[in-house]
């Protein structure tokens, strides 16, 4: 009897652990917005084939590459300090109910695995991911980088994740297509990867406007996500205790950023597929706002951006008949607040329908999902051909490594010449007009001008 006492409860654990670790599988899918691995949504295993993306098809005539702007997210990066307190006060909020510690004795064992000083910081995986992209970059349009790394602008934001992202990018590249001598300095240029910032515009009418939230808040308050939050209360099984979608919010967030860094997280069992399907949605309706289609200088704002890139490409059409023309290649590192409004900006991942609190079963298979398109890591690359005798110019978009229909033409290859015309307001944009910039400059939360004012009344 007591030998199958024993066998009984060791299937049970046995079983739970297996359930455990198969939920941990199942998850590791695009599912967690922003905080999604890339290669979640990539396959790490896709065989990449030499200079595949170095030609281009145009009217019948093959074309040679001839320019190269890559834009990249910084690689996965630990939890923010905000995010690391917030973990640590809902996991002692948990465990101070002796009926959650019986039913959940990980929570007695755990503690928080993101250090303080590490916050925000390039992680393992990041590392992993960036150099893993440098090579097949590397190798995907080799024929314009090998041994030219010295001829690339590289560029980062102040934040030490893009730098780092920068470095191991680069290491991979290099593999790819070798180059001599040290490893180049990437410029710090906040202008084209933080416009956002320094957009007094945006921070008025989107960053400081509660609006924003609106159809966020209400699918908040809606049955979906009340749902989950009654479910994972009563999973915890602790009548004394209630808890609210923040601290359900938290959970979730432990659970993206253990599961990604770390492989497994005892935290995802409190949801199912379905659960981080609607949590993944209401997240979305605010980055739709905040950074999408919700508000026209979402896409404005980018101009420092998008001028350049129309800039470099102009210089190259210009200097191609020209002997020993250094070709313009920029590789660039940035975030997910650069990226998405650049997506934006050229018109992809927009849906036909209405992004509202209303329409999550109209848009459960939305295009704008930033789980897909902006996980760790997403890229952008724009490429420029030349189109032998005739001196036509092609263009292509790449969006993490894949080409896309770009709105202009309606496939993946377009003449640059359209192009230029269709994308005239992203070419030729004065930052400052769209931003009123002229008094205020923004810095980590906060205007230039409004710290002057405050500086002014103290003295008063």
């Amino acid at each position: 009897m007591a030998c199958l006492l024993q066998i009984i409860i060791s299937t049970f654990i046995f079983s739970f652990l297996f359930a455990i670790v198969l939920s941990d599988n199942l998850f590791k899918k695009p599912l967690f917005n922003t905080k999604t691995p890339y290669f979640w949504v990539r396959n790490i295993s896709d065989v990449i084939q030499e200079n595949e993306f170095s030609t281009a098809i145009l009217n019948g005539e093959t074309c040679q590459l001839e320019g190269l702007n890559i834009l990249l997210r910084h690689g996965s990066r630990f939890p923010t300090l905000k995010w690391i307190k917030r973990m640590t006060a809902l996991h002692s909020k948990l465990t101070a109910h002796a009926a959650i510690l019986s039913k959940y004795p990980f929570m007695n064992k755990w503690t928080n695995p993101f250090p303080e000083n590490q916050q925000g910081l390039l992680s393992t995986l990041g590392v992993e991911e960036m150099k893993i992209l440098g090579k097949r970059f590397g190798t995907r349009f080799k024929v314009l980088l090998d041994g030219k790394l010295n001829q690339v602008k590289f560029a980062t934001s102040f934040r030490d994740r893009t730098k780092s992202s920068f470095k191991n990018f680069y290491n991979g590249l290099n593999e790819a297509s070798p180059s001599s001598g040290p490893t180049p300095e990437a410029k710090v240029d906040n202008t084209k990867t933080r416009f956002y910032e320094r957009c007094l515009k945006y921070v008025k009418e989107v960053d400081d406007n509660d609006e924003i939230l609106k159809e966020a808040n209400l699918f908040e308050a809606g049955s979906k996500i009340s749902n989950i939050v009654q479910k994972v209360q009563t999973k915890l099984g602790a009548s004394n205790i209630l808890i609210n979608f923040d601290d359900v919010f938290v959970i979730h967030q432990i659970c993206a950023f253990e599961l990604g860094l770390n492989g497994q997280s005892d935290w995802c069992q409190f949801f199912n597929i379905d659960d981080l399907r609607v949590i993944s949605y209401w997240d979305d309706l605010e980055e739709y706002y905040k950074t999408g289609y919700g508000y026209p200088i979402n896409w404005q704002q980018t101009c420092p951006y998008t001028s350049y890139v129309f800039e470099r490409f102009e210089d190259a059409v210009t200097n191609s008949e020209k002997p020993n023309s250094i070709p313009p290649i920029d590789i660039i590192f940035g975030h997910q607040d650069t990226i998405l409004p650049i997506f934006t900006a050229i018109g992809l991942f927009k849906d036909s329908g209405s992004f509202t609190a209303a329409n999550y079963d109209a848009n459960i298979n939305r295009k704008f999902s930033s789980s897909e398109i902006t996980p760790f890591s997403a890229n952008i690359a724009f490429s420029l051909y030349r189109c032998g005798a005739n001196k036509k110019h092609a263009f292509k978009i790449f969006v993490n490594e894949e080409p896309v229909n770009i709105p202009v033409c309606g496939g993946t290859v377009c003449a640059y010449s359209d192009v230029k015309s269709y994308y005239k307001e992203l070419a030729q944009c004065d930052f400052n007009k769209i931003c009123d910039t002229s008094f205020a400059v923004r810095f980590r939360g906060y205007t230039i001008l409004s710290i002057v004012l405050v500086l002014i009344t103290v003295m008063i």
